[in-house]
């Protein structure tokens, strides 16, 4: 009997390793590109049977490494458009989360019988608050935004956060698991999968009803323009360009941009929202103090534009640029002695119809290894991981801006998100709390031509929509540009890759959410949960 066991332990080795891979590349296909969702239902379902039989921990860590690695290599596909180092560092990382629930899944098996998929659901979404706030925060490719077509299931982030949505869909992929689990009674399997049914069917009916009761207002009219400039790295490293150019091209995508907006005159837009970096010189500099001339031309011709558009729409305009010095030296008009100049921030700047500096709000969450490298004192080999050279500035104050309206009345209160900071639920939430009626993002997503960033984006920020319960409105270089209203519905858009103004009136909500109030407590306990419940009743049992 032990020689048979030995024999057929390779096979069972490569059994494990198969399913792993299936359950990642069904998790892959739950997300964007394919965003096949449903599936995300069974994924899990190969590693957790494939652990539940493997030969040790060990074997249950490498199904695991198996699975994370067969999700995140092509999911992740698009970050090779910057840096090929970075895209598999950020699948290996990504990826080793897994690992670690592989390891888990299996301790659990063996120690809970029929009832280990609460925890079991409890532990992953512990993974997840984990990878949102261990150093810089990736909360990328969370479980639950593969829903975020399902809008009955996705209100419950009203009240737990993308981790209610993550802590349904894997006790669902958990509880089925447990049906070829051979440790428990077949009686009990049973009934923690009635009762998994029950929590998803009371779920997306409860998230329905939700759905009915937020009530919604018109707003003013915003307009987003999608200038549709590829920013390849290949392109801006690999070609060597004349100064004369680099002007030449940031003054057609300025002209580009100046079209577009001309097409939203009759709209009655209040508000006009131009993508990440749209303009790429100082915007809080008057053009005069520049001493290069093809800048002050440069910088001449941006505000020369914005008076025109703003005159020309009567509306405010929101833009993406960099900015110097820090936000509270303002406007800077007179040459500045004795004050650091070090601030490069990457801004969102708010200007009235007549052209006028109002206020910016610089960028706190900053890319990793694109706009900074962590720990890059320390370890100077980590430039490897990127192309750029210069770093931001972060900003370190939560900006709310207020628009006034045409006819009088209370100003609608905004906040901007650059790039990819509206994957950051928490500071959504800040915004939210200190009074932002809605949420502007302005990216800029040119520098990926892989398939699969775009789409992933747009997933998250139908949860921060929702969680929120305000409209979300996204100007995206290259898409997708759109607005999400409070129950997560993308009610206008551009489709990708297109070059186009849009324009639509916000849908308003006053409502206060939990998320909003007491942020991710059910993501926090879902964490201490799994850390401290499995010790705690081992100790129980050995009594």
């Amino acid at each position: 009997m032990p020689d048979d066991a030995h024999k057929h332990r390779p096979a069972r080795l490569w059994l494990g390793l198969l399913l792993s891979a299936l359950s990642g590349l069904l998790l892959y296909l739950a997300f964007p590109p394919a965003d096949v969702g449903p599936v995300a239902f069974v994924a899990f379902v190969p590693l957790m049977v494939a652990v539940g039989r493997a030969g040790g921990y060990g074997t249950a860590a490498l199904c695991g490494l198996v699975a994370g690695l067969t999700t995140c290599v092509p999911a992740f596909a698009w970050v090779r458009s910057v840096a090929l180092s970075g895209w598999l560092a950020l699948s290996l990382y990504v990826g080793l989360y897994t690992v670690v629930a592989g390891v888990v899944f299996r301790y659990l098996q063996r120690r809970f019988g029929a009832w280990w998929p609460l925890l079991g659901a409890a532990s992953w979404v512990g993974l997840e608050v984990a990878r949102a706030h261990l150093g810089p925060g990736f909360p990328w490719l969370f479980a639950g935004y593969t829903q975020h077509r399902f809008l009955p299931l996705v209100q419950a982030a009203a009240l737990g956060g993308v981790y209610a949505v993550s802590f349904i869909v894997l006790l669902v992929n958990a509880a089925l698991a447990g049906l070829f689990a051979r440790r428990a009674p077949v009686a009990a399997r049973v009934g923690v999968l009635v009762l998994t049914a029950l929590v998803l069917g009371g779920a997306a009916l409860g998230g329905r009803a939700a759905m009915e009761r937020v009530e919604l207002r018109d707003g003013p009219v915003v307009g987003v323009v999608q200038q549709n400039v590829p920013r390849l790295v290949s392109q801006i490293f690999d070609k060597a360009e004349t100064a004369r150019q680099i002007y030449r091209e940031m003054g057609d995508e300025l002209a580009r941009a100046a079209g577009l907006t001309r097409r939203l005159q009759g709209s009655g837009v209040r508000l006009v929202c131009w993508p990440e970096t749209t303009v790429q010189i100082g915007l809080n500099v008057a053009p005069g103090l520049f001493t290069h001339e093809p800048d002050r031309a440069y910088a001449t011709q941006v505000l020369d534009d914005l008076r025109t558009l703003g005159g020309l729409l009567d509306s405010y305009l929101l833009v993406g640029a960099p900015t110097y010095m820090a936000r509270s030296v303002g406007y800077i008009e007179q040459p500045i002695y004795g004050t650091a100049g070090e601030g490069f921030g990457n801004s969102a700047v708010l200007v009235t119809p007549a052209g006028r500096f109002v206020d910016r709000y610089d960028k706190i969450r900053l890319v990793p290894f694109g706009e900074y490298i962590p720990l890059r004192k320390l370890f100077p080999f980590l430039q490897v991981f990127t192309p750029m050279t210069r770093e931001v500035t972060p900003g370190t104050q939560e900006v709310i801006f207020s628009l006034p309206p045409r006819a009088g009345g209370r100003p609608v209160r905004f906040a901007a998100l650059i790039c990819y900071e509206d994957v950051f639920a928490g500071l959504c939430a800040d915004f939210r709390r200190k009074g932002a009626d809605f949420l502007v993002n302005l990216t800029d997503e040119g520098w990926y031509d892989i398939p699969g960033e775009l789409g992933q984006h747009l997933a998250m920020a139908v949860f921060r929509a929702v969680e929120t319960r305000t409209t979300v409105v996204r100007a995206a270089n290259t898409g997708i540009s759109c607005f999400i209203d409070p129950r997560g519905r993308v009610y206008a858009r551009l489709e990708r890759h297109t070059a186009d103004a849009l324009s639509a009136p916000l849908r308003l909500n006053s409502r206060i959410t939990p998320y909003v109030r007491y942020g991710d407590v059910f993501g926090v306990l879902c964490l201490m949960l799994s850390i401290a419940l499995p010790p705690l009743l081992a100790a129980a049992r050995r009594q």
